[in-house]
């Protein structure tokens, strides 16, 4: 006890040290409401500012995941149009393709046959010719052998 005393002194603390704490306490509890409470105030504002902008943030943040997706289906959904309007359209110029060339080959087949069965008919005139003519040969060919 003697030390804590000549520790006390050497501080030069007394008496009046109960009475200052006293006071401290008093003027604590009187101006901790006024200080501490704007103090919180501050304090809840600044975290509702940041934790709603995060919570804002993760939802603009959603919805625009959610409009790159409608926009990658709409974008798929008109490749896929797309594709099948080319595909109708090529089918259509082939189709059209295939009944002129279906139209232009009728037309050379019955040329052809045309042509086929002139010739074949001049054939058989010349070879009939030829053969009413034959029996003259003949007999000019017996002649001049004989002779």
């Amino acid at each position: 006890m003697d030390t804590i005393l000549i520790i006390l002194r050497a501080l030069k603390i007394d008496q009046t040290v109960l009475i200052q704490f006293g006071f401290l306490l008093v003027f604590f509890n009187t101006l901790a409401p006024l200080l501490f409470r704007r103090m919180q105030e501050v304090l809840e504002l600044r975290e509702s500012k940041t934790t709603k902008l995060e919570s804002q943030a993760h939802n603009i943040y959603k919805k625009a995941e959610d409009l790159a997706e409608q926009y990658k289906a709409k974008i798929e959904k008109t490749h896929q149009d797309s594709q099948d309007i080319a595909q109708k359209k090529k089918n259509d110029v082939l189709n059209k393709e295939r009944l002129i060339l279906k139209d232009l080959e009728e037309k050379m087949n019955s040329e052809y046959e045309d042509r086929k069965s002139k010739i074949h008919n001049e054939m058989a005139e010349k070879r009939t010719q030829i053969m009413a003519e034959a029996d003259k040969l003949a007999g000019n060919l017996v002649e001049k052998l004989t002779k």
